[in-house]
């Protein structure tokens, strides 16, 4: 016999703190970058292309990355101040996920 468990979704809702850097250039070649870190909850109503269940902090860890993939940069945190500044040019940015727990 096969026991199914039910999960609710309201126990399944997760904390994820991460953050975005940016790396850009400034006017006279030289490198930089700003970190900036936010933290959201997240649960399987997001739409993820190849969704892993939501049941362990790993598995919650790949669907963010697979979620934020597919999302810009300001719509996670708040973009640097001078991104739009002629004087300065980012080039690209990297998520890393640094702590994942169950609310």
């Amino acid at each position: 016999m096969v026991e199914f468990k039910l999960i609710n979704i309201e126990e399944n809702v997760w904390v994820v703190r991460f953050e975005i850097t940016f790396y850009g250039t400034d006017n006279q070649g030289k490198s930089f970058r700003e970190i900036k870190e936010n933290s959201m909850k997240f649960d399987s109503s997001f739409e993820i292309l190849n969704k892993l269940p939501f049941v362990s902090k790993e598995n919650v860890e790949i669907n963010f990355l697979l979620w934020v993939d597919k999302i810009s940069p300001e719509k996670l945190v708040p973009l640097p101040h001078d991104y739009y500044s002629e004087n300065v040019r980012y080039g690209e940015e990297s998520v890393e996920v640094l702590e994942v727990y169950q609310n």
